[in-house]
């Protein structure tokens, strides 16, 4: 992704983008090159970071999935335009509950590991045949987030603004 390329098919130029936080890459990407990829190299302190972010904004429920693919399905046939749709039109409907599917099985084939620190989060495959990827990826994001909403907070902290909460009410007239 830090260098141009060419979708032969499309006829379309995709531009290169650049790493916020990488200094490694500094020179390889295009100076000109937006900056809006950012790098994370694991280890087990950052992925037992990144475990403990996810397991509480969902246990918190700040975090909702979608319904799974299933009843999505039922729920999508149910309807008269459901019913009318054609076979693409479905898939494409109910892609993103599939995508939830899978990542709820990623989830729950993922149980975690004793280790000898009492701090640290480890997971493990229950079945290694079995990827994970599609959780790695929510359990980075999630992380993201995290740290720039707390680089905000924290900014916003630094010049006195802090979290200010304002309620108004409505006259009725």
């Amino acid at each position: 992704m830090i260098k141009e390329s060419f979708d032969a098919t499309t006829g379309k130029t995709y531009p290169a983008y650049g790493f916020s936080n990488r200094d490694e890459y500094r020179n390889l990407q295009p100076k000109e090159a937006s900056k809006i990829l950012y790098g994370i190299k694991a280890n087990l302190d950052l992925n037992s970071q990144m475990h403990s972010i996810l397991y509480s904004k969902v246990y918190s429920g700040l975090l909702n999935f979608l319904i799974p693919e299933s009843v999505a399905k039922t729920k999508l046939m149910s309807t008269r335009r459901g019913a009318k749709m054609s076979p693409e039109e479905k898939n494409k409907r109910l892609l993103p509950h599939e995508l939830t599917t899978i990542l709820l099985d990623e989830i729950m084939n993922l149980k975690q590991k004793p280790t000898g620190n009492s701090n640290q989060i480890v997971v493990e495959q229950i079945n290694k045949r079995m990827t994970k990827d599609k959780f790695s990826a929510l359990e980075m994001g999630i992380y993201r987030v995290q740290t720039l909403e707390n680089d905000f907070i924290s900014k916003r902290q630094n010049r006195g603004l802090g979290r200010r909460l304002v309620f108004t009410t409505k006259a009725r007239g």
